[in-house]
């Protein structure tokens, strides 16, 4: 995977849009410095998204991985498109098969990031190592979180554009990330909408 600076222009209506997107990265870029304290997370009282997150993880971080383990913690991170998310976990794991995934806890083949925040610990086999599985959940968090500020507009479209020309530098990254939820996407998108429980406010 390339990290690059977008190329798209910011569009001045998408202010609202933008400054959400900018609020979240803030509680992730909190949580991924507390990260590198070993498990000892510490969140100032005045970010009450930023101390949800932090127990959120403090409280599940030894959860077992499974499909369905990441659905849920997507939703609690409230990631964006997850049906394109998971299938990018499932291609660049080999359907969670690969080194870099047993090895690294890396679920989305990232490499550590030179230009923002990341919750990576160290480089193995060319690729970030995380300590567990949802650190590499937190740390494709603040991936798109930093992504999605720079689009022209907030949609699966203009973030599809952009994995497809930084992400991968294969011209059928999207066919290939496509073809590993075909068949079964309406069910990854049932089960992410349910993932949290009900009446729980997530961040």
């Amino acid at each position: 995977m390339n990290e690059l600076k977008s190329s798209f222009p910011i569009n001045s209506s998408e202010n609202k849009t933008k400054a959400k997107s900018t609020k979240k990265y803030i509680a992730y870029v909190l949580l991924a410095i507390f990260s590198y304290f070993g498990g000892r997370y510490f969140a100032p009282a005045e970010s009450a998204e930023a101390t949800e997150v932090v127990k959120l993880n403090q409280a599940t971080e030894n959860e077992p991985f499974s499909e369905q383990a990441l659905l849920a913690f997507m939703k609690k991170l409230e990631i964006k498109y997850p049906e394109t998310v998971l299938s990018q976990a499932r291609l660049e794991t080999g359907n969670f098969t690969s080194d870099v995934f047993k090895e690294n806890h890396n679920l989305f083949g990232m490499k550590v990031a030179g230009k923002r925040p990341t919750s990576a610990i160290g480089t193995n086999r060319n690729h970030a190592k995380y300590r567990n599985w949802k650190d590499s959940v937190v740390d494709y968090a603040l991936f798109q979180s930093y992504i999605i500020a720079k689009l022209p507009s907030n949609t699966s479209d203009s973030y599809r554009e952009y994995i497809q020309k930084f992400y991968s530098e294969t011209g059928d990254y999207l066919d290939r990330i496509d073809r590993t939820i075909k068949g079964d996407k309406e069910k990854i998108t049932l089960a992410y909408n349910s993932a949290a429980p009900a009446g729980k406010r997530s961040l």
